[in-house]
């Protein structure tokens, strides 16, 4: 399933607030979120991949998702200080997906997380008519942790021992969302 929002270049912004916008993930982005996703705390907090070495390799790595992704950063001053994906499944998973998020740390406490998650979660329910999101989350990381519990997801289960931080170990959990088929989606436009 391909979700395709309006093109950059007729919306520059999807949402715009306090010098924020949440627009789609351009070519020129690369260098910030190399940044973000090379940030001391989102390799401790964010994600389980080692450390890109370029730009390239980071690019690499977002094409090898597929094109099945719908991509958006939280924008300050044209730099993408957030990134946010959501990937939906195929086959008999095809009601569900999954998403991805991250800030950089010095735009942290913000609402940037809160606008990326309200606009996937919209494009989830509303664009590709999914019923179920997921996602994998640390299970040290509170503040994410409170921050998808806001937007109506719930731990579904324990990965114990799923990453290896140097000689310490630490747990993720599996959290979920469901979509009430109540007329307005869950979340969809509630303000966080």
């Amino acid at each position: 399933m391909t979700i395709s929002p309006p093109e950059p270049s007729a919306t520059p912004g999807y949402f715009r607030s306090n010098g924020l916008a949440i627009r789609r993930r351009a070519e020129r982005d690369g260098g910030a979120l190399l940044e973000l996703f090379n940030e001391e705390r989102f390799q401790h907090f964010g994600t389980a991949m080692e450390r890109f070495a370029s730009v390239e390799d980071l690019q690499v790595w977002l094409d090898s998702l597929g094109e099945a992704k719908f991509e958006i950063v939280g924008d300050v001053d044209g730099k993408a200080v957030g990134y946010g994906r959501l990937q939906p499944f195929s086959d008999r998973q095809s009601h569900s997906g999954r998403i991805f998020l991250g800030v950089c740390e010095a735009f942290r406490r913000r609402r940037i997380g809160s606008a990326l998650l309200q606009c996937l979660l919209a494009t989830a329910d509303i664009l590709a008519g999914l019923q179920r999101i997921q996602l994998t989350v640390f299970s040290d990381n509170d503040v994410a942790i409170q921050l998808y519990r806001r937007f109506g997801f719930e731990v579904e289960g324990r990965h114990r021992r799923f990453l290896r931080r140097g000689a310490e170990f630490v747990d993720a959990f599996t959290m979920a969302r469901i979509c009430p088929r109540t007329g307005r989606p869950y979340g969809a436009f509630k303000r966080c």
